[in-house]
Parts: structure tokens; sequence; C-alpha cells
């Protein structure tokens, strides 16, 4: 199973209705689920699912997971070890996700595009490229605590 997650600030619908159309074509064959988030574009394709507190069962179920890139996804999935692809959403602010992936490719081996059009040879590059886990290293639960504990600005 492939999941797809868009986060929960933004829509990401041309990444939703492009696997949607690689699905429908034969180009990803795999079971696909999709966290749309606020997305306007319902997959016929794909499972999909706007929201859930916890995306941790459907991580731990997916071969290979296509995501946004954010800081918390990304380095979430790279704590855990996950195959991923992360894909920049074109309409964050300031282009910051396009900007942290390519400065995290220089530093850790990543599979990541602007190109909707590289997700069927990325995913399939994905099945293969693993980093080994770093449990302990999840940047969000290290601010959750954090901001759990009352902290205050110095």
């Amino acid at each position: 199973m492939i999941l797809v997650t868009v986060g929960s600030s933004l829509p990401f619908d041309e990444l939703v209705e492009a696997i949607d159309r690689f699905v429908e074509n034969g180009s990803i064959a795999d079971r696909v689920t999709c966290q749309i988030g606020h997305g306007k574009y319902l997959p016929r394709h794909c499972e999909y699912f706007r929201f859930t507190p916890n995306l941790d069962p459907y991580i731990k179920g997916a071969g290979v997971v296509i995501g946004h890139g954010g800081t918390g996804t990304v380095s979430e999935l790279l704590a855990d070890g996950k195959s991923f692809v992360a894909v920049p959403n074109p309409h964050v602010q300031d282009d910051h996700q396009a900007v942290f992936l390519e400065r995290l490719s220089r530093v850790v081996p990543l599979l990541w595009t602007r190109d909707l059009a590289d997700l069927p040879r990325l995913v399939g590059q994905a099945r293969q490229f693993r980093l080994a886990a770093r449990p302990g290293e999840k940047l969000t639960d290290d601010l959750r605590a954090y901001l759990l504990r009352g902290a205050r600005p110095l």
C-alpha cells in the first residue's frame, strides 16, 4: 500500500490528482490511500480520508509514503526509516518546503521532486531506497514535549 499525505495546513490537489491519474492509467499499480486534508479534489481510483488524529498506523502499513515536503513529515519518515518520496507543495509561503528538501538532500540521501511526472519512477526507486531508522530522533515529538512543558521563549 502507498500512503499519500498532504498535511493538515494547505491543500495539495495537484499531488492527489496526479496520483489518482497514475493509478487509473496503471503507472502505479499498488493500492493507494490518500490523506487529502482541505483539498477539493476527491480521488476516484484511490481510497481517501481528510484527516485522522494519528497517521502512524497508516505510515506503518505503507510500503512507500508520498508526502508533502513539510519538515515534520519528512523528519518523522526519516526517523522511522520509512521509504518515501517528498514533493514540495508549491503553494507554501516562500517555497520553504523545496528549500528544506534541497538543503536536506545535500546531507541525507533523499528522494524528492517538484515534477509530478517523476512520481511513478521515484515510487519504484523508493521500494529499494531505505535509511536505517533512528529511534528517539523525532523532531515533532521533541517539539510537542517542549510545548507541553509550558516552556517560555528566552
